[in-house]
């Protein structure tokens, strides 16, 4: 436990919190850590710490290579918002051409072509979702609307998901932050509610620094 709590940069004491289920207002740092440290995708941690039934996807592909990852820095990077959007336009076109030719296509062959187009499509959509759940973020009242002028891309890749990635947890909290899903139970809706003020206050550094840099 010493090594896995090091390796995640928490206490000891937040992972025996975590295991017994002695309380569940962890913060959205501490979670993201927890799930790079397995190789969860973001979101996961928000759904095991509601439902104790809750049963998470395995680690991502290469999350054990050389059996733990390297201790690198891992807070958040710039996003290129245009590789980005450019890479949802291309999974959109390639959702409605596979599934076009699903039809035409019958046997082992198309089903192992299937599994490794699986395998990717649900890398590349891992990979979108941090700048979707932004822009959700920065576009919403929580629980309640989204901005039209936003919920064209988010439809889009919001069905993009469902075919690639259909257990990625950062779907549901994106349909709650636009109101399309009401229900939640209470217990995750107040980490939902957290994880949108939390993004507020990051939002609100990302407002100065560039207002900084801008004089």
């Amino acid at each position: 436990m010493e090594a896995f709590a090091e390796q995640c940069g928490v206490s000891i004491r937040v992972l025996s919190d975590l295991e017994a289920g002695r309380r569940t207002n962890f913060s959205s740092r501490v979670l993201g850590r927890l799930e790079a440290g397995v190789g969860w995708p973001p979101g996961t941690m928000d759904q095991i710490v509601a439902d104790p039934e809750f049963t998470p996807p395995g680690p991502e592909i290469g999350s054990d290579f050389l059996f733990r990852p390297p201790n690198y820095d891992r807070r958040p990077v710039p996003v290129d918002v245009a590789a980005v959007e450019r890479a949802i336009a291309v999974l959109d076109g390639f959702t409605r051409k596979r599934s076009a030719g699903r039809a035409r296509k019958r046997g082992s062959d198309a089903a192992h072509e299937d599994s490794a187009v699986d395998q990717i499509g649900a890398a590349l959509v891992a990979l979108s979702w941090p700048y979707v759940i932004r822009l959700v973020e920065d576009n919403c009242l929580p629980s309640n609307a989204l901005h039209p002028g936003v919920r064209p891309l988010y439809e889009t890749f919001l069905a993009i998901s469902g075919e690639l990635a259909p257990n990625d947890p950062s779907s549901r909290y994106a349909q709650w932050l636009a109101g399309d899903v009401t229900d939640v139970g209470e217990t995750l809706r107040q980490r939902y509610t957290q994880r949108w003020t939390e993004s507020r206050n990051v939002r609100r550094g990302r407002l100065a620094e560039h207002a900084e840099a801008e004089d």
